[in-house]
């Protein structure tokens, strides 16, 4: 990679690169668990859980229960007009499933004996202990401040079903959940359906709104979305019409996939015969799932199994909504390291970071539409994937506008194939595509083909005014010598102690990546870089550890 201080580059013009610029809307302060206060005054009454509880007591804070599921039994009737709160204190709560109510909330994190609270301080952990889902949800709830760990099931959802139920979910810790493998399971047969939703799985008529979660270490055996699986269109009051204006969807009540961490999520673990039955490393949409995905850090997620898409799979009539999140470092077995949107769906890719995805069968590391899927991606930033390109388009259709594609491996920055002539012609209108180790390949002998207009391209190519006026590019790729590595187990984040002489206090919501493991660093701390993930495997003492550019114009 060129790594000069400045980099100069030819754009269309100085406006329309500023005003691309402008459009990023990421904000690494925003995501993550965080201890939100509580408006107690509410609520008709709050009752009190504690495991360091002798026995049951009334539910009082100064008599708590001392089971949580027990408590949650015993509770009055709540309704909008009476909503009741429970306050968990840090332990570990096991034993059975916890069956959430309408319009009672469940807040953790408090000290056993002030019932101060500090989510990241004192844990309150819902165990599934290996044996069963942890957290059956409903409508009109909260969940908020917990661990939901070690859920397993042979159905969907190992951490938390939705299943026609829409919670708010948010300030939680949802590691190592598994769906196992269906039984009988042939492994000689490709693209079946099995279990999804390792962390989460989003049903049907459910529109819960999951922000400010940390998802870690997440799996299905076979079957998509390790971290969260939206499955099936909601048909209930509020829901999203079919029509669009420019592209948008109008309507009301979506799924809303907000401010999250995605971290070391495998879909696939057991699929060693490759049957492609595991996509999503991350998250999956499937059968007219329309989530709103915005501001979360996807970073170093995987689908095994052949499976698509480390970060984002959308198929079947699905209509994501994928704007404002950083995708890097994602791995797909087959092809779109970060995104596969394919079969008839309609997704919105925007003002994304996407760097660092790749295959490990060489597919395209950027984004792939294929099997007549259709695409909006517009004021994205797509740089240093590190197989196939940026893009694949294979008989879709596509609008793909003021996109920075930048320092991609693989044959083709963007690969366009259509054999069929009843698509509209796709577009590529005001990108900028430069600096690529391929360059276009565009192949639409027999279909519609690929409107060229007003890119700024570094090759010879056929195009309505692709013409080019000069602007720099500030490259502010930074390499650091680390010295030690820690895995903080209770924040899921890779501590990295480097050179004290280095000034690192600007790098916060920059990439890094050290060898394969490539994550968003979210804190700076002295000579420390702390980022998302568990680098440990990566990792060797005095490794490299690669900034990469932020790719902004002077």
């Amino acid at each position: 990679m060129n790594r000069l201080k400045q980099l100069t580059i030819t754009v269309l013009s100085l406006a329309l690169s500023m005003a691309w610029a402008e459009t990023q809307i990421r904000n690494i302060a925003e995501i993550g668990p965080n201890t939100e206060s509580i408006e107690s005054n509410g609520y008709a009454q709050i009752y009190y859980v504690s495991s360091a509880a002798s026995e049951d007591g009334d539910g009082s804070q100064t008599s708590p229960w001392k089971s949580l599921t027990a408590g949650m039994s015993g509770l009055p009737e709540a309704s909008a007009d009476r909503p009741l709160a429970v306050f968990v204190s840090e332990g570990n709560y096991g034993g059975e499933t916890l069956m959430m109510r309408p319009f009672v909330d469940l807040f953790g994190g408090f000290d056993s004996v002030t019932w101060d609270r500090d989510i990241h301080v004192y844990r309150s952990v819902l165990d599934g202990e290996g044996e069963r889902r942890v957290v059956f949800a409903a409508n009109d709830c909260i969940l908020d401040g917990f661990t939901i760990t070690r859920g397993r099931t042979s159905t969907h959802g190992g951490g938390i079903l939705c299943d026609d139920a829409s919670p708010t979910i948010k300030n939680c810790f949802i590691t190592e959940n598994t769906t196992l493998e269906p039984e009988n399971f042939n492994h000689t047969r490709i693209h079946q359906d099995a279990h999804h939703g390792g962390g989460i799985a989003v049903f049907f008529n459910s529109a819960p709104v999951i922000r400010n979660n940390v998802f870690f270490n997440n799996r299905t055996h076979i079957g998509n979305g390790a971290g969260v699986a939206f499955y099936g269109w909601i048909r209930i009051k509020g829901a999203p019409e079919t029509s669009f204006e420019s592209n948008v969807m109008v309507g009301g009540l979506q799924a809303q996939l907000k401010n999250n961490v995605f971290v070391n999520n495998v879909a696939g673990v057991t699929d060693t015969n490759r049957t492609r039955s595991s996509n999503g490393g991350a998250i999956s949409c499937a059968f007219e799932a329309r989530p709103v995905i915005e501001n979360n850090v996807i970073a170093y997620n995987e689908a095994k199994g052949r499976g698509d898409a480390g970060g984002i799979y959308s198929e079947y009539y699905s209509y994501p909504t994928v704007i404002g999140n950083w995708l890097v470092g994602n791995i797909g077995d087959d092809d779109g390291g970060a995104i596969y949107a394919m079969r008839m769906g309609h997704i919105t890719i925007s003002q994304n970071f996407i760097a660092g995805n790749w295959t490990r069968g060489n597919g395209v590391g950027g984004i792939r539409l294929s099997k007549e899927g259709r695409g909006l991606i517009r004021d994205n930033i797509i740089v240093q994937n590190q197989t196939g390109g940026a893009l694949q388009c294979v008989d879709s259709y596509v609008e793909y506008r003021n996109n920075l594609v930048m320092h991609n491996k693989g044959k083709a920055s963007i690969k366009y194939v259509n054999h069929f002539p009843y698509f509209q012609p796709s577009i590529a209108e005001n990108n900028i595509i430069r600096e690529n180790e391929g360059g276009l390949s565009i192949d639409a002998t027999e279909g519609a083909t690929l409107k060229l207009i007003k890119n700024n391209i570094d090759a010879k190519v056929k195009g309505k005014r692709n013409k080019n006026r000069s602007i720099t590019l500030i490259d502010d790729a930074r390499i650091l010598k680390s010295t030690s590595l820690i895995f903080d187990e209770s924040r899921y984040q890779s501590i990295l102690e480097i050179d004290a002489a280095a000034d690192i206090s600007s790098l916060v919501g920059r990439i890094a990546h050290i060898n394969e493991f490539w994550s968003v660093i979210c804190a700076v701390e002295g000579n420390k870089i702390y980022t998302w993930g568990d680098a440990q495997a990566q990792y060797t003492a005095g490794d490299d550890i690669e900034i990469i550019s932020d790719y902004k114009f002077k």
